[in-house]
């Protein structure tokens, strides 16, 4: 029996969120393996062309990895969106986007670049570098618009700790005078360290990522530990940008049985109040990133962000009226 009714055909994906307490591990275990597998099987569309390549990173000799997915009919210049992958910055890869990186590139139709930032969780490893990664591949995509068959339109789209870098990745370019994205889709974005105190964390308590002790969850990681500060740079977490005058327009995602639901719409109605174009849509009865499985709501989602895409790259003038 789930605690919540999740939307159907999506059982799979509430157990792979679900704790212990209501189920046993055995049904949690076979949810989670069902899950996994339904994300990372795909099918590439015919004449899709899907290439990975190797750019310079933002240290001395280091190197990132990008995948770049083109769909078939592609016209000479295309708009680019460059997609962020989550995992709590401390797991994910670009293999677990790659059916999202699909569903967006054939949609709209445009170049999709998928980035391989560096992950922390290590000492080595912390924030600001994986949101430079992105910052670098976001420039390279923008000074390779002729190697990447672009027209000069470039959207961003990231996915939970992928949604935040799309977030912290908006206010750096603003800050630093550099062209924004025409349109940031942010995926169950965690925008602040505050959700735990929101109601949707306790709606959805059993449903939690992470757990055991704090210094140990995921965006401490990511902040290398706390230094005692009372808030971390705005570029790590977005809703503490005192000021969001200037940003480009976004896309804010939530879904109702997701401990984050409530953080990312609190940014959207920043966003919103600050006059900021931001579309919002909540995934109702879906849990944390619901798109990384597919399924009818996947399928609507796809479908309502490629719209807005159309929108912001010019794509649907031919709906003005004369």
């Amino acid at each position: 029996m789930f605690i919540h009714e999740p939307y159907p055909g999506y059982e799979n994906q509430y157990l792979s969120f679900a704790s212990g307490k209501f189920f046993s591990e055995e049904e949690l275990e076979a949810g989670r393996k069902a899950q996994f597998e339904a994300m990372t099987s795909y099918e590439i569309p015919e004449g899709m062309k899907i290439e990975d390549k190797i750019i310079p990173g933002p240290d001395e000799g280091q190197e990132l990895k990008i995948r770049i997915y083109k769909p078939a009919g592609l016209p000479e210049k295309a708009p680019v969106v460059m997609d962020i992958h989550g995992g709590g910055w401390v797991g994910g890869s670009l293999d677990i986007d790659n059916a999202r990186c699909i569903a967006i590139a054939v949609r709209v139709p445009c170049v999709v670049v998928g980035v391989d930032y560096r992950l922390s969780g290590t000492p080595e490893v912390g924030f600001p570098m994986p949101l430079m990664d992105c910052v670098t591949a976001y420039r390279w995509i923008r000074e390779h618009q002729e190697e990447l068959g672009g027209n000069g339109k470039i959207g961003t789209h990231g996915s939970s700790a992928g949604a935040n870098l799309v977030g912290g990745l908006s206010l750096y370019l603003r800050d630093h005078g550099e062209e924004q994205p025409a349109l940031a889709v942010m995926n169950c974005p965690p925008t602040s360290l505050g959700f735990t105190a929101d109601p949707a964390y306790t709606q959805n308590f059993e449903l939690r990522m992470g757990g055991g002790p704090k210094h140990k969850a995921a965006e401490v990681q990511y902040l290398n530990g706390f230094d005692g500060t009372p808030l971390p740079s705005y570029y790590a977490f977005p809703y503490y940008c005192p000021d969001l005058e200037g940003l480009n327009p976004h896309f804010i995602l939530a879904a109702e049985y997701d401990t984050l639901r409530d953080d990312g719409l609190k940014y959207a109605r920043r966003l919103l109040d600050t006059g900021i174009t931001t579309d919002v849509f909540v995934g109702a009865k879906c849990c944390h990133c619901w798109t990384a499985a597919p399924g009818v709501i996947t399928d609507m989602t796809h479908d309502v962000i490629a719209l807005a895409y159309k929108r912001e790259f010019g794509m649907l003038d031919y709906l003005k009226k004369a």
